[in-house]
């Protein structure tokens, strides 16, 4: 049965029943200038409710200053998800709709911690050794963004150099428009290199590569 934020329960908690390890849902809200906040903290509260396997935290994003520097949290509202480690990875923005699915996923990713890229892209990343901060920027009504958001993710677990901020474009238009976000979806990698599109994971990696290799310039 449905609730208010489109949940079936019972799919859930079914999806639920393949959490290995214990996840901790570690969220950022605040009460003024926040239009999804109070929204995004009670569908998190909700899932979490579903199992004992998932525990859900909030802080104030204005008063708690030590927890938003703990987690690198630049922005409300904001996601930590954090599981036997934390991995880097960090949601900003209301899962809504069909993203819901994929946001259950990622839960159940974290908790499972298994590097599941494919053996040439799991290789690739493995090289990376420096640490990699990526930035994603989506739009849940573009059905390309989903994907990348998901491997990035994968990327995380997999390797760990790599951490992910997973950031909803149409509600941070500001960072967007610092970031210079032309495109959904959109990759920036350590504040300085780009790329745009749903590359296959094996070309995603290769460019991920490249990026993180370059030489600095003069």
């Amino acid at each position: 049965m449905l609730n208010a934020f489109g949940l079936d329960l019972e799919v859930v908690e079914n999806k639920f029943s393949i959490l290995k390890d214990d996840v901790k849902l570690i969220y950022f809200t605040r009460e003024s200038q926040c239009p999804h906040c109070h929204v995004t903290g009670k569908l998190l509260e909700r899932i979490a409710s579903v199992t004992h396997k998932v525990s859900f935290d909030s802080y104030n994003f204005a008063i708690n200053r030590e927890k938003d520097t703990e987690y690198h949290i630049f922005a409300v509202p904001a996601l930590a998800i954090i599981g036997k480690r934390d991995y880097g990875i960090r949601y900003y923005g209301y899962p809504k709709g069909t993203e819901i699915n994929d946001f259950l996923d990622d839960i159940i990713y974290v908790s499972r911690g298994e590097n599941t890229l494919k053996t040439e892209a799991a290789k690739t990343v493995a090289a990376i050794k420096k640490s990699t901060k990526l930035k994603i920027f989506i739009s849940p009504n573009c059905p390309f963004s989903l994907p990348v958001a998901k491997l990035a993710l994968k990327l995380a677990i997999a390797n760990k150099a790599i951490q992910v901020d997973i950031i909803h474009a149409d509600e941070f238009l500001q960072v967007a428009e610092q970031y210079n976000v032309r495109g959904i979806p959109m990759t920036v990698v350590n504040e300085k290199e780009c790329f745009y599109g749903a590359l296959d994971e094996i070309d995603y990696v290769n460019h991920l590569l490249e990026c993180t290799t370059k030489p600095p310039l003069d």
